[in-house]
C-alpha cells in the first residue's frame, strides 16, 4: 500500500467495505474456481442486485465471513509482520444471549464499514474501523425509509406547486370574469356615462372587493336600481330582443299583404 520512500506521517486512507459487494465477490467465486470479481462494472451492476431485502441473507452469511489481517514491511526484503488483530470489519459483537445460552458474545453482520490506514512519524501503520453500527436488516430499513421519504418529498412537492398554479390559474379566470361582468353592467345600466368601457374602474373594483363580490352586486344595484347579471346574460337578453323585433317585422310584412289581397278581392 505505501511506498517506503514516502514522507511520513502519511494518510489516513479509506477502504470501503459493504455486505452486497462481498456477497458479490462470494457469489462470482463460485462460478469461477474461487478467484474474485475482477471487472469493476460487472461488479457494480451485481452488488446492486444484492442490495434488496430479499439479499438479506446473502449479505449476511458475506458479512460474518469477511476477515483479512494488515501486515507490514519495515525494510525492503524484510519480514513481514502483522499489524495488529485479525480484523472483521463486517461483524459486530454483542453480548445480549437468548435464554439458555452459554459462551462468548456472538456476531451479528453490518451493512457497511470503512478500514483507515494511516502511516504514523515512525514509519508503523495504524488501522482503525469506522461503522454507524447499522446491522443488515436495520439499514436496508432505514434505505427504503429514505426512499419513501424521498419520493413523497417529490410528491408533496408537485402536488404543492401544481395546487398553486392551479389556484392561480383559478383566481385569474375569476377575476377576468368578474371585471366583464362589471363592463357588461356599466354598459347596461348606465350607457355612454364616465365608466361605460372603463377597465382599468372595472378591474380596480373587482380587486378592491376581493372576496366580498357580493358586496359590490349589491351597491352596484342600489346606485342603478338594475340588477347585476352575467356577461352572458345580457347577450342573451339582447339576442332575444333582436328575435322578438324579426318576428313583429314578419307579422308586419304578412298584414300588409292581407290587406292588398282584400282590397283587390273588394275591386273584383
Amino acid at each position: 500500500i505505501f511506498d517506503f520512500d514516502r514522507r511520513v506521517p502519511a494518510g489516513p486512507y479509506q477502504i470501503d467495505f459493504t455486505a452486497a459487494e462481498c456477497a458479490a465477490h462470494i457469489k462470482h467465486c463460485g462460478t469461477a474456481n474461487g478467484n474474485c470479481m475482477e471487472d469493476e462494472s460487472a461488479l457494480i451492476e451485481m452488488t446492486n442486485s444484492l442490495k434488496g431485502s430479499k439479499a438479506i441473507p446473502q449479505r449476511e452469511a458475506a458479512a460474518l465471513q469477511l476477515r483479512f489481517r494488515v501486515y507490514q514491511r519495515t525494510a525492503r526484503g524484510g519480514q513481514w509482520i502483522q499489524i495488529g488483530d485479525e480484523m472483521r470489519p463486517l461483524s459486530m459483537q454483542h453480548s445480549q444471549k437468548d435464554e439458555g445460552e452459554d459462551g462468548e458474545s456472538h456476531f451479528v453482520a453490518i451493512e457497511s464499514a470503512v478500514l483507515e490506514i494511516s502511516l504514523n512519524t515512525v514509519g508503523l501503520l495504524t488501522t482503525g474501523l469506522i461503522t454507524n453500527g447499522e446491522t443488515i436488516v436495520q439499514a436496508t430499513k432505514s434505505a427504503r425509509n429514505s426512499k419513501l421519504l424521498r419520493y413523497g418529498t417529490i410528491i408533496f412537492s408537485i402536488l404543492f406547486i401544481g395546487g398553486f398554479l392551479v389556484k392561480s390559474y383559478v383566481e385569474e379566470r375569476i377575476f377576468e370574469r368578474d371585471t366583464q361582468r362589471v363592463l357588461a353592467y356599466y354598459k347596461h345600466a348606465a350607457a355612454n356615462s364616465f365608466h361605460d368601457g372603463d377597465e382599468r374602474q372595472a378591474r380596480y373594483l373587482v380587486w378592491k372587493y376581493k372576496g366580498k363580490k357580493e358586496a359590490l352586486w349589491r351597491r352596484l344595484e342600489v346606485k342603478y336600481n338594475v340588477p347585476v347579471k352575467h356577461a352572458w346574460e345580457w347577450d342573451d337578453e339582447e339576442d332575444a330582443a333582436k328575435e322578438n323585433e324579426e318576428d313583429e317585422a314578419e307579422d308586419l310584412d304578412n298584414g300588409d299583404e292581407g290587406s292588398e289581397k282584400s282590397e283587390q278581392a273588394d275591386e273584383l
